[in-house]
């Protein structure tokens, strides 16, 4: 019974997600957005408090995904989280942004490619992290604290604290000052 329950919250979790007062209406937004992430606490995430995921988010598992303080996920996302997906404190992800825990298995010659299966990855995301819009984040990622990501950026190895990364792959460009 508690599943069809949870499946019924997050139905209309993805029903209000829909509705996007974010740039017309403060006020009205800020209660959607609370309605918003108690009905995904509800559903399993873990939220920690004053933080956002904006409207038209999609989410696959609400279970596998861990936000800390003061962390937002901009509007018009994706977020594949087959396995766990840990975000930190004070992480501002822009708009469009895609992550993926789930890669493709291309080990067998003797199979056509897309028969191989699937394998997941957890991918964290430590705090003080800024996510430019429209990032790629694959499968196995881990982004240290105080990173920066540049707009349209593909990340997919381990990316070191204290630098801005960008391009694809991303790549350090720059030593972010302490």
């Amino acid at each position: 019974m508690k599943k069809i329950i949870n499946k019924i919250v997050f139905l209309i979790y993805v029903l209000i997600s829909q509705i996007n007062f974010h740039y017309k209406i403060r006020l009205i937004d800020k209660i959607f957005n609370n309605i918003r992430m108690n009905l995904l606490r509800f559903c399993g995430a873990k939220i920690g408090k004053n933080s956002s995921i904006h409207p038209n988010v999609m989410l696959l598992r609400p279970q596998n995904i861990s936000i800390g303080n003061n962390s937002n996920i901009g509007s018009n996302s994706e977020i594949f989280n087959y396995s766990e997906i840990e975000i930190g404190n004070n992480v501002d992800i822009g708009t469009q942004f895609y992550i993926n825990t789930s890669n493709h298995i291309i080990d067998d010659p003797t199979k056509p490619l897309a028969y191989q299966g699937t394998i997941t990855n957890k991918i964290i995301i430590g705090s003080d992290v800024w996510i430019g819009a429209k990032v790629t984040i694959l499968s196995g990622t881990e982004i240290q604290n105080r990173v920066v990501i540049g707009a349209g950026s593909l990340v997919n190895s381990k990316l070191q604290s204290g630098y801005l990364y960008a391009g694809v792959p991303a790549k350090s460009k720059k030593k972010l000052k302490n």
